[in-house]
């Protein structure tokens, strides 16, 4: 049995010890370097090689994490990735499509984010996007010690604001208003059908937002330390816009993992409508998994 004490130094770190070479007789070396060489390649190769798993025990480093399971059918989960609305930086996340599970690594801390997840329209479907999209409804406490909903005169004082300041599109549809006596968070879909500036035939402008309003004294105003929260802006034919089923949800929104909790599990999704248009759905489409 020979034996061989080496050392090899690979990008700044250094590798040694004593290698049986009589347990690799098929191989030859010239020396120690090319030992030790191409033991690391074997290494390497080993850990590259492997798939990553589904769901980790832990987040990596400092960052957190977002998990679920969508109640799906067998192989039409697509896609799933959190986006920062601030920055506009997609993750891509890692799913199983057969049995619905996804998890999302790698997100940065007290950042809030929303979850996105696409699925495979059924064979035969006219659908080209089927898509459940989180957004974030969320809005500070009001100053009052018992806190107060929004009242049917607030909402119907926002939503006429609202009409008032958007001149541009033709189509204004307020799909969703969440708040409290002071703060209100608003989801509206709007269309631009009429002809525009260089517009093709049959070419609309899709542009769905999130604008916010506040009341800090006895009048409704919007946020002035932002425009809006643009979701999407598209110029697209309008036969394709008719061709989407996208549902906003709120519970996968504004998702934000922290130091103290940076595993975030939503336990079971509710699988969105399969029909064309754009809609919202509140509280009650996620059943989280109990604490103990």
């Amino acid at each position: 049995m020979l034996i061989a004490n080496c050392t090899l130094q690979i990008e700044g770190r250094r590798f040694s010890g004593s290698y049986r070479l009589g347990r690799v007789p098929n191989l030859q070396f010239a020396n120690c370097t090319s030992l030790l060489a191409t033991l690391w390649l074997v290494v390497l190769s080993h850990f590259v090689s492997r798939p990553a798993p589904l769901i980790a025990s832990e987040p990596l480093g400092d960052t957190g994490s977002i998990e679920g399971s969508v109640e799906a059918p067998a192989g039409s989960l697509a896609a799933v990735f959190a986006v920062d609305r601030t920055s506009g930086k997609k993750i891509a996340g890692t799913i199983d499509a057969e049995t619905g599970k996804f998890r999302i690594e790698g997100l940065k801390l007290d950042a809030a984010f929303d979850v996105i997840i696409d699925f495979k329209p059924a064979t035969g479907s006219a659908l080209s996007v089927w898509r459940l999209e989180g957004a974030n409804m969320k809005v500070p406490r009001s100053e009052y010690e018992e806190e107060q909903p929004l009242s049917a005169e607030d909402i119907a004082t926002v939503k006429e604001k609202i009409r008032g300041l958007n001149q541009f599109e033709d189509v204004v549809e307020i799909i969703a208003i969440d708040g409290n006596i002071q703060h209100a968070a608003v989801l509206v879909n709007k269309l631009r059908t009429k002809p525009f500036y260089e517009s093709k035939p049959g070419e609309i402008i899709w542009r769905p937002e999130l604008w916010h309003f506040e009341r800090p004294d006895d009048t409704w105003v919007k946020v002035q330390d932002e425009l809006f929260v643009i979701l999407y802006r598209e110029r697209i034919q309008q036969s394709e816009f008719a061709k989407r089923s996208v549902t906003f949800d709120s519970s996968l929104g504004g998702v934000r993992p922290t130091a103290e909790s940076p595993r975030v599990d939503f336990g079971s999704i509710k699988l969105p409508d399969a029909k064309p248009g754009v809609r919202y759905r509140g509280a009650g489409s996620v059943t989280r998994p109990a604490q103990n």
